[in-house]
């Protein structure tokens, strides 16, 4: 009976073994293929992201490189009748993002739709808030299809880097350690 028990116990940890090395490499290929990483906005600045934007029950609101949608998730709780649309493309963070839309819409009957595909491929015309977490290079490159696809009065809110070409209509320090990333807000109309 022991040698049935310990032949159990070493399948089961071989199967969580080779799924932590699946998603290892999911995550890598994102990496690689976005040629930035995931990282997550931190749970300690939901609530200014959620103030920055100041959604409306009509607000259709976008999160770029949604990751693992903790943003969506989060403004879809207290802003039940807006809706919400996160872009990623990479593997990894789509399975977090969806697992935790679906659990969302069980427990509070939002819909968090994330679509897999590339920002710059994406239609947002229909926006009327998008939040960014990306690095200066690629919220520059992003630049000219906001100025095409917004329309005026287009709130976009854009954690730690700013396009270099636009100022924002406000900066808000979220009183972050210098240690920290994500210490500042920064706030655009389009």
């Amino acid at each position: 009976m022991l040698y049935i028990l310990m032949y159990v116990v070493q399948v089961i940890l071989l199967i969580v073994f080779l799924v932590v090395i699946i998603l290892f490499i999911l995550w890598s290929i994102g990496n690689i293929k976005n040629k930035v990483p995931f990282v997550a906005a931190s749970n300690a600045v939901l609530k200014d992201i959620d103030k920055a934007l100041d959604i409306k029950d009509d607000s259709v609101v976008y999160d770029l490189g949604c990751g693992d949608g903790r943003v969506l998730l989060y403004l879809s709780h207290f802003h039940p009748k807006a809706k919400y649309i996160g872009v990623e493309n990479s593997a990894f963070p789509i399975l977090l993002a969806r697992f935790g839309s679906f659990l969302n819409k069980k427990n509070t009957g939002n819909k968090v739709e994330i679509i897999n595909k590339d920002f710059f491929e994406q239609d947002l015309s229909n926006a009327t808030h998008i939040f960014t977490y990306l690095y200066p290079n690629i919220m520059d490159d992003l630049f000219p299809k906001f100025r095409e696809e917004l329309k005026p009065e287009t709130k976009l809110v854009s954690l730690a880097f700013k396009f270099s070409g636009k100022e924002p209509i406000s900066e808000i320090d979220l009183k972050r350690s210098k240690y920290k990333l994500g210490r500042k807000l920064f706030v655009y109309q389009f």
